[in-house]
């Protein structure tokens, strides 16, 4: 339920999403194609979030991955961290936070890419 309603609130914001049902699915699309952005669930069928997570940032350039939990605490954000993620963000109300978190990267992103010509003195 939570994969497809942030499926469809991604849309609506114009996203365009890839969803999978499962951990090895995801490792399978990672590494087939180039994704700005990698939101994975900790746990999850047949591998895991820190298995997707790993994969992930193995590409080059490697995605931003965004980890959610619904087993979260310190201890878990800390070493979503230090594993590489991007972001963690703890269930059940992911997709306002989520929304956020990409609508600030992308505003970052493009002020640091259409930066102004120097004026001519």
């Amino acid at each position: 339920m939570i994969r497809w309603s942030l499926t469809q609130a991604l849309c609506q914001e114009g996203y365009e999403v890839v969803s999978v049902e499962n951990g090895r699915k995801a490792i399978e699309a990672a590494t087939a194609q180039h994704f700005d952005f990698i939101i994975t669930d900790l746990i999850m069928p047949e591998s895991d979030g820190w298995e997707v997570l790993e994969t992930a940032i193995q590409a080059q350039p490697p995605p931003r991955v965004i980890v959610i939990t619904a087993r979260g605490n310190e201890e878990t954000a800390r070493t979503a961290k230090e594993k590489g993620a991007w972001a963690y963000v703890e269930k059940p109300y992911i997709i306002d936070p989520i929304k956020e978190i990409l609508n600030a990267s992308l505003s970052d992103h493009l002020s640091r890419s259409f930066l102004p010509l120097p004026q001519k003195t």
